[in-house]
């Protein structure tokens, strides 16, 4: 019997755009993928991928979706975003490709996604449901972005209380785990502006449950994405290839593993 894969995408924004540049290097040595966990950007992208969609459509979407789509400068420089346009722009992708309605338990891939419920102050995984709600969810950065109010939950960023969850594809079955972290315990700038100040507060609050986390993983990989400020949108393409790269030095690891 081969071995189940899971594969767990953290949260990290911008930086979170890593993640396609590894699941491009998994495709070229055809490593297989059984189960995707991920949070923030990990679920967004996460999430296009267990809906079947190829990995270089995701990456062309991104990469030629010209910048000033992505962000309102105007909101940017008061340090608070209305709208989460980065991710609303992947939730239209979904919607494009004929699958704004698909449901989490129909998806080519068993996939989760985290978010946290402000009402009560735990974790709520997605386990069903609308993909398009649950993105939605698992990207609203608290401060930054609008909640989402579901099922009497009023949800944010499940980087609060699990950035990367690991632990639920070992939960899951998974016989080997792939792990990809974006984030950073020490930075290498001071933030430039508010929008900066609040991330980056809210990433060093996670630092301890993320760094717990790693110990479910078998393959962690972590992409040279430090010098990049978590909501740089000209450095989508620095991000991507930074994923690449860390994917292509530690292919052996995984090739090993799943023998």
């Amino acid at each position: 019997m081969s071995m189940k894969v899971g594969l767990v995408l953290g949260g990290g924004a911008i930086r979170g755009l890593a993640h396609i540049g590894v699941i491009k290097v998994f495709k070229k040595h055809q490593i297989p993928i059984d189960f995707i966990a991920g949070t923030s950007m990990g679920g967004a992208i996460g999430g296009l991928v267990a809906a079947g969609i190829d990995i270089e459509e995701i990456e062309e979407f991104i990469l030629n979706t010209p910048s000033y789509r992505f962000v309102d400068i105007g909101i940017l420089k008061r340090g608070i975003l209305a709208g989460n346009k980065i991710y609303a722009m992947l939730i239209q992708f979904l919607e494009h490709k004929g699958l704004g309605d698909i449901r989490i338990e129909d998806l080519k891939i068993p996939f989760r996604t985290v978010s946290v419920d402000l009402i009560k102050g735990d974790v709520f995984v997605f386990e069903e449901g609308s993909l398009v709600l649950a993105i939605r969810a698992t990207t609203s950065v608290p401060g930054i972005f609008s909640p989402v109010h579901y099922q009497g939950k009023v949800l944010v960023d499940g980087g609060v209380l699990n950035n990367l969850p690991a632990d639920l594809l070992r939960t899951a079955g998974m016989d080997a785990i792939l792990a990809v972290d974006v984030e950073r315990e020490h930075e290498e700038q001071e933030p430039r502006n508010l929008l900066e100040v609040v991330y980056r507060s809210f990433t060093i609050m996670t630092t301890v449950q993320r760094r717990g986390n790693l110990k479910f993983a078998d393959v962690v990989f972590r992409p040279e994405v430090g010098h990049i400020f978590a909501f740089d949108i000209g450095r989508i393409r620095e991000c991507i290839l930074a994923g690449e790269r860390e994917a292509q030095n530690k292919i052996h690891e995984v090739i090993s593993l799943l023998k």
